[in-house]
């Protein structure tokens, strides 16, 4: 009768530690992302600001809007993961070293469940980033293209 009470004892104490790591882990995030392809930035640049182009080759479904209507540099979108409804903001820079184009993905975002937000942490946030810079360099044919975490 008590291995019941320990078990039950066990499983809420799990639940409280999940709930309180959530609350004492910052919500909002931000990380920066950066590879280099040998292309040129006048030709990233057009692909990125092409909003149509992602759905073919963005690694996960996702709605994205224009955050500024100027051809403003950097490229500020606001991405929406239709799957989750996660919302995050994408700002892009693009620019140009000796022979690469050096493209820069910062990505913020807010997490509000505390429980998803824990293990979130843990995971350590970015991966969206780093698939998206991957899927990039592989839609212009360069593959193998190391992430640098900034």
């Amino acid at each position: 009768m008590y291995w019941i009470l320990v078990i039950m004892a066990v499983i809420a104490a799990s639940l409280i530690a999940l709930v309180v790591g959530g609350l004492v882990t910052p919500a909002e995030y931000r990380v920066v992302r950066r590879i280099r392809l040998q292309r040129s930035a006048h030709e990233i640049r057009a692909l990125l600001s092409d909003l149509s182009a992602y759905e073919q080759w963005a690694p996960s479904p996702s709605t994205i809007q224009r955050q500024d209507t100027s051809n403003a540099h950097p490229i500020v979108l606001q991405v929406t993961d239709d799957d989750t409804k996660s919302q995050r903001q994408w700002e892009w820079q693009i620019d140009l070293d000796v022979a690469h184009s050096v493209i820069t993905l910062t990505e913020s975002g807010r997490v509000g469940n505390p429980v998803i937000r824990f293990f979130a942490a843990l995971r350590g946030h970015g991966g969206d980033a780093e698939r998206t810079l991957r899927a990039l360099a592989e839609h212009v044919d360069e593959f193998g293209v190391s992430v640098e975490r900034l």
